[in-house]
């Protein structure tokens, strides 16, 4: 790989930001499982909150307890046996555990978004049900600007972002989704990366990602990893940033050609050169994330990337 330098980064484009249109109220999703990830979601829900004029933040649980019978109906008292009465006041313990936690936290989050000064009003909702089968439920309900969720470490992660709860409810969501690593620790969001790979959805992910973070004034590289014909990647590039500055207005975006032989590789140097604190793909197909640039280049990157990755769902075949 080629060492970075200022002729991989292409002109800087200006262009001038509507000063008049006010900005819509900004809704964060955040689905909660009291783990030490849900923490660090909270914290990362709340620095993005404090950026926007006006927030909105719903805490979702999703309680369902694989011991209890998938019979809606339930038996009267009469009917139970001394082993199932006991079973009954076990599951009925752990639903009211899980409620007092909601409100602890819903409690505890709320106090420091006050302390913070931030104008976020704090919501929570307990809801019965398969985390897979609700979360889209309220998001389609909440409608949110964004859904956070929090991951964990690498086996955890491929257990569950490519498991089936995150894969169906990614390609349910009607919003973009956010990951947020439990062991990331930065501030708020200054620089993103949009990892492109020249295909039709690229103009309008890239407006729905500086559209999404207008609120935080954060700049933006879109970057291309070029591993075979340079010349051409140049002129895909060149032919992009033409489209962005005809149709889009923004400030604050870099067009920048990378070489390098591992993709995923090349992509983590130049965030961590560029203290780069988030990074933007976008997902083609509603299942597995086959389609987010590349296969391999998507569980890397989801798998190995130690800042928050933001993905999109676009309906563009490239």
């Amino acid at each position: 790989m080629q060492p970075f330098s200022n002729q991989h980064l292409k002109k800087r484009l200006s262009y001038t930001k509507p000063t008049t249109k006010q900005l819509p109220m900004f809704k964060i999703l955040l689905p909660i499982d009291f783990s030490e990830s849900t923490d660090n979601a909270c914290q990362y829900a709340l620095k993005l909150a404090a950026a926007a004029p006006e927030a909105q933040l719903l805490l979702l649980h999703c309680f369902q307890d694989y011991l209890a019978d998938s019979d809606p109906v339930l038996p009267s008292a009469t009917d139970l046996t001394p082993s199932e009465v006991i079973t009954e006041k076990v599951l009925h313990l752990n639903q009211t555990e899980a409620q007092q936690q909601l409100e602890a936290l819903y409690r505890r989050i709320t106090e420091e978004a006050h302390l913070h000064g931030t104008k976020i009003k704090t919501e929570r909702s307990f809801i019965n049900g398969f985390p897979e089968d609700e979360i889209p439920a309220q998001a389609k309900r909440y409608k949110p600007s964004l859904v956070i969720m929090g991951t964990k470490g690498h086996t955890d992660l491929s257990r569950s972002l490519f498991g089936t709860i995150t894969t169906k409810v990614l390609g349910e969501l009607n919003a973009p989704l956010l990951t947020v690593p439990q062991e990331y620790r930065g501030g708020p969001i200054r620089k993103v990366l949009y990892a492109t790979d020249f295909d039709k959805a690229d103009a309008a992910a890239i407006e729905a990602v500086l559209q999404l973070l207008q609120p935080f004034r954060a700049s933006a590289y879109c970057v291309h990893i070029s591993t075979d014909d340079q010349e051409h990647d140049r002129e895909k590039l060149l032919a992009l940033q033409e489209k962005i500055r005809e149709n889009l207005p923004a400030d604050n975006i870099q067009f920048v050609l990378l070489e390098g032989d591992g993709v995923a590789q090349t992509l983590q140097d130049f965030v961590q050169q560029e203290d780069v604190n988030l990074i933007a793909i976008t997902s083609r197909e509603r299942n597995l994330l086959d389609s987010i640039l590349h296969p391999s280049l998507a569980k890397k990157l989801v798998l190995t990337a130690e800042v928050p990755l933001l993905i999109f769902y676009s309906d563009v075949e490239k």
